[in-house]
């Protein structure tokens, strides 16, 4: 799996991060969630404002779906994308353009 550069963080980046309402507690066991799906995905792909995971068959998608739901509910500046097409699932992690950054400490890429 290729592992996606982290780009430098600007002023603007910590702004968009300061709008997580996610108690700080709670932070690192949700990392931890995302990183575990990284760590579980076939592929990981840059696309526009974000990353693309290409998810196992195996993958339990009501979990995934879960975690999205949650992460929206603290985080409404990422949109998440799940398309199952067959055997294939990719999900979409986006934070719009520019804000690939806050995708990146998402899933700590």
């Amino acid at each position: 799996m290729d592992l996606i550069q982290l780009t430098e963080v600007t002023a603007e980046d910590r702004a968009l991060g300061a709008c997580c309402t996610l108690e700080a507690a709670e932070m690192p066991a949700r990392l931890k969630e995302w990183s575990d799906l990284r760590d579980r995905s076939l592929a990981i792909r840059r696309i526009q404002g974000g990353v693309s995971l290409e998810l196992a068959t195996s993958e339990p998608m009501s979990q995934v779906a879960d975690l999205i739901a949650r992460e929206s509910e603290c985080c409404a500046f990422y949109t998440f994308t799940l398309r199952i097409d067959g055997q294939a699932r990719e999900l979409q992690i986006t934070a719009g353009e520019g804000r690939e950054i806050a995708v990146q400490a998402l899933l700590g890429v």
